[in-house]
């Protein structure tokens, strides 16, 4: 919804398309999530995700009816066009790209669809609904399978003609000399803050063969090493654990100075998996 649009009882469908899970519930106008559900769906070709998604829309249907629904929104990583759907999104959700979800889904359902950067997303609701309510200058940084951000300035969610790409801050430069990101830059927060960034350290440590917990972690499960892994190293007091983590946390904070030298928000709100 935008500044001047009618206020009209009804219901509407929320979709987070993630790298690693995708989300969906009914949302009703005062924030309030219902039939919420959650599924794994990383690496999926999108054809398949698209249509666990539609599985979702017939069964809110048929459960609020079909008369309530106003609208649909799409929160999805990338380079997200409002009226169209995701434009830019190298490697992390094979076939989003270029995909009409827009088109697609008004025609199959008759009411207004809206796409927005999951980052954005986030930030917008937790200025609207969270815990960024009642500043006017919010900046958001999403944490998960990537970095996802949005921006609130002078009480408004930050839109351009670009797409809002001066918000990725989960591409903005960390590390001089670092590794190349999947969007061709180098030395990216996202390649040292994102949860494949953290497991891809602790990982380092493994093959190197570094006495630690996350050690026997993998080589009993190797798919077991997770962020949170990392939280249960350093609960543990293991020194690996805790070394990875100060990293992390260092190059998180490098990263919303940034936001904040940017901004210059009232709050930064941190979220995601």
């Amino acid at each position: 919804m935008t500044e001047g649009d009618p206020v009209t009882e009804g219901w509407w469908l929320g979709f987070d398309i993630g790298g690693t899970r995708t989300k969906t519930g009914v949302v009703r106008d005062d924030g309030t999530v219902s039939r919420a559900h959650m599924q794994e769906t990383g690496q999926q070709p999108f054809a398949d995700v698209w249509q666990h998604l539609l599985g979702h829309v017939d069964e809110a249907i048929a459960s609020e009816g079909r008369s309530g629904l106003r609208g649909v929104g799409i929160a999805a990583p990338g380079v997200v066009e409002p009226e169209f759907g995701v434009r830019n999104l190298p490697g992390k959700v094979p076939g989003i790209e270029g995909y009409p979800m827009r088109e697609e889904l008004e025609e199959r359902l008759g009411v207004p669809v809206r796409c927005i950067n999951d980052g954005a997303a986030a930030t917008l609701a937790e200025w609207r609904f969270g815990a960024a309510r009642g500043h006017d200058d919010v900046v958001g940084l999403t944490i998960g399978t990537g970095i996802g951000a949005g921006a609130i300035i002078g009480g408004r969610p930050l839109a351009t003609k670009n797409l809002a790409g001066g918000v990725s801050f989960g591409h903005s430069t960390v590390a001089i000399g670092g590794r190349t990101c999947l969007c061709g830059n180098i030395g990216c927060a996202e390649t040292l803050i994102s949860a494949n960034a953290v497991v891809a350290r602790m990982r380092d440590y493994v093959t190197r063969k570094v006495p630690s917990s996350i050690t026997e972690a993998y080589q009993q499960d190797p798919g077991a090493i997770t962020f949170r892994t990392l939280v249960e190293g350093v609960d543990a007091g293991d020194r690996v654990a805790r070394e990875v983590m100060q990293h992390f946390c260092r190059d998180l904070g490098a990263t919303i100075v940034n936001a904040i030298h940017a901004y210059d928000p009232e709050v930064v709100v941190l979220a995601g998996g």
